[in-house]
Parts: C-alpha cells; structure tokens; sequence
C-alpha cells in the first residue's frame, strides 16, 4: 500500500467528494471523465513510419541489410489499431482538450512503445518506458490520480425498490436531540 510522503505518488488519491477537498479546492480541478469513452473519430497517427530491415551476413562476413516492406507494413496497421483503439478510452475526452493537447505525441509514443512491447525483440527497459507512458497519459489509476482526472459511470443505475424491508433509524444526533426534549 502506498504510504505518506513528500512524492507526487505518496499517500492515498484525495476524494473529490470529501470537505476537505472542498476546503481546500480540490474538487473543483478535477477533470471528470465519462466512462463511455471518447465517441469521434480520431487524429491521424502522427509518428512517422517505423522501418523494419531483415538484416544477414553476406559470403564475405559482411553485415548486410534491406527493408522489410511486409513486416514494416504489418507494424504500421498494428499501432493503427492500436491507436484507434486509445482513442476509444474514457482518457481520449481529456487528450482531447486544449489543456491537455500537450498529451497527444505522448499518446502515440505510447502507442509505438506498446508494439514494440509486443515484439519477442522486447528488452525490460521498453516495458518500463511503456509503464511510464501509460502513468503520463492517464491510463494507469496513478496516471489518473497525477492528471487529476476522475472517470465517472455516468449510466443511471436501476432503483431497487426495497421500501418495505428498510426500518427507518433514526441518526445518533436525532436521538440525542430527542433525548434532551424530553
């Protein structure tokens, strides 16, 4: 469990909803997100293409190399829908707007480090990278506690109508209140 401290990921997340939020102004910098996602279509994908060689020695020992133009297409349609698929997420709302327009080559480093991430070629320093895109765009809870983000499920839940088994008790100030009268 997170513990106390002078860190930006120290301690838990503060509530939106608590007064001390409120005393404090938190709750009014909250950007909420809905839950339904983003519903446009996206930007196009803004890296430049990702060049993959097929590389061999030749009869002399020399190293040599050509473009792969099968593989290099096959990675660009993936990180399309890999980003198709991002902008599809409640985070796509806030990369969106113009004061997080900041996020979005940040997004789509995400997007070429999460292929790259799925290659057998990967090393533990690109997972970590990938771990830490995800924390800068908002997709990890850390991510959303950092960006001051709040998803909200904003579908209206069924009531259910329990009515007849709810005893009403009264509130320990309502009690106390009583018990002065009388």
């Amino acid at each position: 469990m997170v513990r106390g401290g002078a860190r930006s990921r120290s301690g838990p997340a503060p509530d939106p909803q608590s007064a001390r939020s409120d005393a404090r102004g938190l709750s009014a910098d909250v950007t909420v997100l809905s839950s339904k996602g983003y519903k446009h279509k996206p930007k196009a994908f803004p890296l430049g293409e990702w060049v993959i060689y097929e590389t061999w020695k030749d009869e002399d020992g020399n190293l040599r190399k050509t473009r792969d133009d099968t593989a290099t297409e096959h990675w660009r349609a993936r990180e399309e829908t890999v980003w198709k698929d991002l902008w599809k997420t409640p985070q796509a709302i806030a990369w969106h707007m113009p004061q997080f327009a900041y996020l979005f080559s940040t997004v789509a480093l995400y997007v070429r480090q999460f292929v790259i991430c799925e290659s057998s070629d990967a090393k533990a320093a690109d997972r970590a990278t990938l771990a830490r895109y995800a924390d800068i765009i908002g997709l990890t809870p850390q991510g959303l506690h950092l960006n001051n983000w709040a998803i909200i499920d904003d579908e209206a839940k069924p009531v259910q109508s329990n009515s007849a088994k709810i005893i009403p008790i009264k509130s320990a100030k309502e009690r106390w209140k009583d018990s002065l009268k009388g």
